[in-house]
C-alpha cells in the first residue's frame, strides 16, 4: 500500500505539466518580443548612421563642386560630363548606394538654395510619408 501510494505522489500531475509548460510558451514569446524590438531598433540605428554618411559625403561633394551631387550614385560613380579628375572621387567606400535595412532605396533630394540635403528611408512599411520614415518624413521628397 505504500509503494503505490508513493508512486502517484512522486508522479506530475497532467494539470502541473500544463502549468509549466504555459510559463515556458509565456517567458518565450517575452523573449522572443524583446530579441525583435531590439533588433528593429539596431536596423534603424544602421539606417541613422548610413543617411549621416550619405550627408557627409554630399556635404564633401559641394565643397569640391560647389554643389550637392544630383544623386546619391554621383557620390560612388563619375557623374556624366565630368572626368575622373574633375570628379574628385569616390566619395564613399562602396561599390553602389546600398539599399536600406529593409531592402529599399534611399529617398534623395536637396535644396541649393537652403544649402540641405535630404536622405531618407522609408523605414520598415517601405511607404513614403509615414510615422517610421527616417529621419524625417516631412522632408522634401526627391
Amino acid at each position: 500500500m505504500r509503494r503505490s501510494h508513493l508512486r502517484k505522489r512522486s508522479a506530475f500531475t497532467l494539470m502541473e505539466l500544463l502549468l509549466v509548460m504555459s510559463i515556458m510558451v509565456i517567458m518565450g514569446g517575452m523573449v522572443t518580443f524583446a530579441f525583435m524590438n531590439i533588433r528593429q531598433n539596431a536596423a534603424m540605428d544602421l539606417t541613422n548612421t548610413q543617411i549621416n554618411t550619405f550627408k557627409s559625403a554630399c556635404n564633401s561633394f559641394k565643397l569640391n563642386h560647389s554643389r550637392f551631387p544630383n544623386s546619391l550614385d554621383d557620390l560612388v560613380t563619375v557623374p556624366s560630363g565630368m572626368n575622373q579628375r574633375q570628379w574628385r572621387g569616390p566619395y564613399l567606400d562602396v561599390e553602389s548606394i546600398p539599399l536600406d535595412q529593409w531592402g529599399n532605396q534611399y529617398s534623395y533630394s536637396k535644396d541649393e538654395a537652403m544649402n540641405k540635403v535630404f536622405v531618407r528611408s522609408n523605414g520598415p512599411d517601405g511607404q513614403t510619408n509615414t510615422a517610421d520614415d527616417i529621419p524625417d518624413p516631412s522632408a522634401p521628397s526627391g
